[in-house]
């Protein structure tokens, strides 16, 4: 999918129209009413923290660098942070460090304990004003609400989930896309399914992607992570969903070790599944989960970075191998082009021969090695975790009235 340049992140041109935009909307204001002496009147919203019960990926990932950058921009005093108050309404405490956005605790009930029975039954009660939800469920009783979902996975690939998971997105995502004053989204392909599939209607979705500049903090350097086989590599995530296509990897790794190289795999992958197909095949290193700074280390080694799902809703893996100058091989299936452009190639997600000849060029050629990491790195810098939540800030101004309503596609 082809994308023109205003629908990447946020850029600053948009976004000082948006600033200036709402500081004249404001000063107008101020200048009609008649108590312009008196103080202005509090915005209030607050997040919802149901995040801080996931592991840190994903749409959980989105969720705490939002509203972290969120608080920066508190505590800097952006313009569209006047007279707004944010607070973090969360299920148990987390171990979040925010300057500006206090965090309220509403403990979960735990007997029994249902799933979405703190989201939907306990949280709306404690709202005061405004909602922002970052992860895909949301309360369907709040319509002051800007609400984030990512994909429909569990509707175009539901044999990668369990029955309970997609009958809750099933039925939740469709009402809170009504009800929700906005909905946000973190590609184009997403809000194209979200349309077509009765979601949310096409006026009321705004694009934000998903930013890259968190795996800048990751620091190679503090990792004890060694390539005790001293071959080179490409590196993958084996995941178990079925969209996320693991078997050809399985399929891939004999074919690597033919061209010396190994295949190391990242994350909670069925060990039985590369041993019941690569009999006595040992250029597979599975290395499980492993922390940032590991990674950081196992991707800027790499000659390359094996993406090749079905489908993804933004495919954030890809821009976080991208900051650390590891070459992007991707699959042409549905929103990975979006996100990479030309700063990967690509391979058909049945084509064996395809992913074999895209890993055998940078193996054997420095020089495209060299451009496409560069390449890379300068597309990772398209997407902004501080630009997504400067778009969230004029979301809000938006829904509060203090703004004129902002372009849908950043």
């Amino acid at each position: 999918m082809k994308v023109a340049e205003q629908d990447i992140p946020l850029s600053s041109q948009v976004m000082d129209r948006s600033v200036i935009a709402a500081e004249r909307t404001e000063a107008r204001a101020r200048d009609a009413s008649p108590s312009a002496a008196e103080p202005a009147r509090r915005r209030r919203w607050a997040i919802n923290g149901d995040f801080v019960t996931l592991r840190r990926n994903g749409v959980a990932r989105y969720a705490r660098e939002v509203t972290r950058q969120l608080d920066r921009l508190l505590a800097e005093g952006h313009p569209l942070t006047r007279d707004l108050d944010i607070e973090l309404i969360v299920p148990r405490p987390p171990d979040e460090d925010l300057r500006r956005i206090p965090v309220r605790v509403v403990p979960e009930f735990r007997t029994p304990r249902l799933p979405q029975f703190w989201v939907q039954m306990q949280l709306p009660f404690h709202v005061r004003g405004g909602l922002l939800s970052f992860c895909n469920l949301a309360p369907v009783a709040t319509s002051r609400h800007i609400a984030c979902i990512h994909d429909l996975h569990t509707k175009l690939m539901p044999e990668s989930y369990g029955r309970g998971f997609r009958l809750a997105h099933q039925v939740i995502l469709p009402l809170v896309g009504r009800r929700a004053a906005r909905i946000t989204t973190v590609s184009g392909l997403s809000k194209q399914h979200l349309i077509e599939h009765g979601v949310a209607p096409e006026q009321k979705i705004s694009i934000t992607y998903n930013g890259s500049d968190h795996a800048r903090a990751w620091d190679a350097g503090r990792s004890q992570l060694a390539n005790d086989r001293g071959r080179p590599y490409a590196i993958c995530f084996g995941r178990p969903e079925k969209y996320k296509n693991t078997e050809l990897l399985v399929a891939l790794a004999p074919k690597l070790d033919a061209l010396g190289l190994d295949l190391w795999v990242v994350g909670d992958t069925d060990p039985e599944m590369f041993a019941e197909h690569l009999s006595g095949t040992t250029n597979v290193r599975l290395l499980g989960r492993i922390g940032d700074d590991d990674l950081a280390k196992a991707l800027s080694g790499a000659v390359c970075f094996l993406f090749p799902s079905r489908i993804e809703g933004f495919g954030i893996p890809a821009v976080e191998a991208m900051i650390h100058h590891c070459p992007v091989v991707a699959s042409t299936a549905q929103c990975l082009p979006e996100v990479c452009g030309d700063a990967a190639l690509y391979a058909d997600p049945d084509d064996l021969d395809g992913w074999l000849a895209a890993v055998a060029r940078l193996h054997g050629d420095p020089e495209l090695r060299a451009q496409l990491a560069a390449l890379g790195a300068a597309r990772a810098e398209r997407y902004s975790w501080r630009a997504i939540a400067e778009r969230y800030l004029a979301l809000m101004a938006e829904v509060d009235g203090i703004a004129p309503e902002c372009s849908k596609d950043v």
